[in-house]
């Protein structure tokens, strides 16, 4: 997401908060301050960030445990998002993912509720313990909101992997989910208007609204196009035979040769005879031309058993839902060897052309 802010990690997730967060931030800590001190505010509005990142951390730590990595979370003025490297490969494994996020919810909405049961009601701890009994119904509320069935809300997800549990088709799952968000958004937009007019709310409910209408809508339409991919193969999208080079060949050697690659989009890279690695053209690209001649291919290679694997025979839709953002190329195996790769630029070429 663009215009966002690493802060730092938590269990090796990287953290990013968006500059449309310090809206809502200023926000809350200016209605806040209206109630009570404003050191009491910026500490509220600190929780309410807590909150936000632990549903998503939910979402990431489950995620980890079925084998599928978060590649960041990124917070922002409607909530978060935790961006994972791969769609879950079993129905299990998608309506847990998704069921975490609200469930640590809960768990931080019962946790606030604790502090302000122990808290006295007087000074400044009675300023936090009503923080913490706002922060405490909020998470709640987050939580049920998230539950509503769905996409792209958690609660979509789950209807998601319960359809798709029930009849086997994770298609026909995604775009009974992506309907039912369509109607999810339709009401909460409604509700907002109505809402509006009666005086009592902000334009707040109506941007949720159209938010989940709108990637409802996506959710679909992503269905349907992967439907009409259905009998493709990567052996249609597949480059075959990649280029070689060896680990301390500069990256100025590399790009010289760069007609080699092709559109493989990848390098590899060999140390003694035997592929330990591979090199991305992008990054190859991203490199300053002044440190092009000082720097080697190890200094940028990943690691082969950092990149999916893939044999020609798989479908094209499976592809899509392995590809990694930040190693934006999948590896095509035989079994033992490396034989080909599909980067990105090959599946939007085919996608685009159909």
């Amino acid at each position: 997401m663009g215009g966002s802010l690493l802060i730092g990690r938590v269990a090796g997730v990287p953290i990013r908060v968006h500059w449309s967060a310090a809206i809502v931030a200023f926000y809350l800590a200016y209605n806040l301050g209206g109630a009570t001190s404003w050191l009491v505010a910026v500490l509220g509005v600190l929780g309410f960030g807590v909150s936000i990142l632990g549903h998503e951390l939910g979402h990431a730590l489950i995620a980890r445990k079925f084998g599928v990595r978060t590649s960041e979370i990124n917070l922002w003025a409607l909530g978060g998002v935790a961006r994972l490297d791969r769609e879950a490969n079993s129905p299990l494994a998608e309506g847990s993912i998704a069921i975490a996020g609200p469930a640590a919810s809960a768990v931080l909405g019962a946790t606030w509720m604790l502090c302000w049961a122990l808290l006295p009601t007087a000074g400044l701890l009675g300023d936090l313990g009503r923080v913490a009994v706002w922060l405490g119904v909020l998470n709640i509320m987050i939580c049920g909101f998230n539950l509503l069935p769905g996409s792209p809300l958690d609660g979509g997800r789950v209807l998601r992997a319960v359809r798709w549990s029930r009849h086997g088709d994770r298609l026909r799952a995604m775009r009974e989910a992506g309907r039912a968000g369509i109607g999810v958004g339709a009401v909460v937009t409604g509700a907002g208007v109505m809402w509006l007019l009666a005086g009592h709310g902000t334009y707040s409910l109506i941007l949720v609204g159209l938010f989940i209408l709108a990637n409802a809508r996506g959710e679909v339409a992503v269905a349907n196009q992967r439907e009409r991919f259905s009998s493709v193969t990567v052996r249609d999208v597949a480059w075959l035979h990649l280029a070689e080079a060896d680990e301390y060949c500069s990256v100025k050697s590399a790009l010289d040769s760069r007609e080699r690659l092709g559109g493989a989009g990848v390098l590899l890279v060999v140390s003694n005879g035997v592929a330990t690695g591979a090199v991305v053209e992008d990054e190859l690209l991203r490199v300053p031309e002044a440190e092009q001649e000082e720097t080697l291919l190890v200094d940028l290679a990943h690691d082969i058993g950092e990149f999916v694997k893939v044999s020609l025979d798989d479908d094209l839709i499976s592809t899509l839902g392995q590809m990694r953002q930040d190693l934006p190329v999948l590896l095509v195996t035989d079994g033992t060897d490396i034989t080909g790769s599909v980067p990105l630029s090959r599946l939007t070429a085919r996608l685009r052309d159909a």
